[in-house]
């Protein structure tokens, strides 16, 4: 490996890459082997360091301000995200193989099982359909046991749909809603045209999903330039973007299954057998909150959420 090399990854880990050179960074792990070595040797060092800064962000009693910043700008993010680069650099050059690996079925196979999934039996944890009231703390919706809490800007509700940027509402979900009984979640959202501000920006608006006040993951418009939906999960080195971009005013489905960790998105309002991206995350979750919400240069305009959770029967009666 070259001086410059070495002198790249402690930039990388220091938090002092700009933009470009990280562009730059991401192409070359995927790229070189022997910098992906070097890169994984140094994630492995700074993994415990990581979840020690991250066991100090317990909820508690309030829900910690989060934004969706440039990961590359403050040095513990950049040390959080980077603690497990390689694994993530890995998951997105072989995500293709590793999802036939895991699935071990055809795709045709896969499409009864992932429709099975979406019909079953199961129970709905939310359901919201922004036609009529307004987006303020103690908001109920049409089910689920809790309410919105409403902690940063001023969405309103005009025209059947929520709409706003620079704001965040926070929800409440059975922390045993998902079980090794109901092991699959479905998080569907329908978005509109609407707001002020664009929906794809440099910054963010979409959706996600915490345990234990930590943001999981995430699906909408990742921050960056990209123009496209995305889903960006938690320790990967870049939001996954579709083959193809996908733009604008979306039904989307987001699945989650515990038993393996697979998480997926998918256009329309049930999963099918083609996600637009995929990859995986701990197994066994159980998701406490869900968040929607915009940065201050995005706008998110939506028309109803449904979150569901989906019994191990609807797998196993096939």
């Amino acid at each position: 490996m070259r001086q410059s090399d070495h002198q790249l990854v402690m930039a990388a880990f220091e938090g002092d890459l700009g933009a470009a050179e990280f562009e730059e960074l991401q192409r070359r792990l995927k790229a070189e082997p022997e910098l992906l070595a070097l890169y994984r040797e140094h994630a492995l060092l700074h993994h415990s360091l990581t979840e020690e800064f991250e066991g100090r962000h317990s909820i508690g009693e309030a829900v910690p301000p989060v934004s969706r910043g440039p990961r590359w700008l403050l040095p513990v993010i950049a040390v959080a995200v980077i603690g497990a680069a390689s694994f993530g650099a890995w998951k997105f050059t072989h995500r293709e193989d590793s999802a036939r690996i895991a699935s071990g079925t055809p795709a045709d196979k896969a499409e009864v099982l992932l429709e099975l999934r979406a019909d079953g039996p199961g129970i709905t944890l939310l359901e919201d359909r922004f036609d009529s009231g307004e987006m303020s703390t103690g908001r109920r919706p049409s089910q689920g046991a809790s309410h919105w809490r409403l902690e940063r800007g001023s969405p309103q509700i005009r025209a059947g749909h929520l709409e706003g940027s620079g704001f965040e509402t926070y929800f409440y979900i059975p922390k045993d809603g998902l079980s090794v009984a109901r092991p699959v979640m479905l998080v569907t959202v329908q978005t509109m045209a609407g707001g002020d501000k664009p929906f794809h920006s440099p910054g963010w608006s979409g959706i996600s999903l915490y345990q234990d006040g930590y943001e999981v993951c995430f699906f909408g418009d990742s921050y960056g330039p990209e123009w496209t939906w995305s889903l960006d999960v938690k320790r990967s080195l870049v939001p996954l973007m579709p083959a193809k971009n996908v733009t604008g005013p979306r039904t989307m489905t987001l699945l989650y299954d515990r038993r393996d960790g697979r998480v997926e998105l998918h256009e329309g309002d049930r999963p099918g057998n083609s996600p637009l991206v995929h990859s995986k995350i701990l197994p066994g979750m159980n998701f406490d909150q869900i968040r929607i919400g915009a940065s201050e240069e995005s706008s998110l305009a939506l028309a109803w959420i449904r979150v569901r959770v989906l019994e191990e029967e609807a797998r196993n009666n096939r």
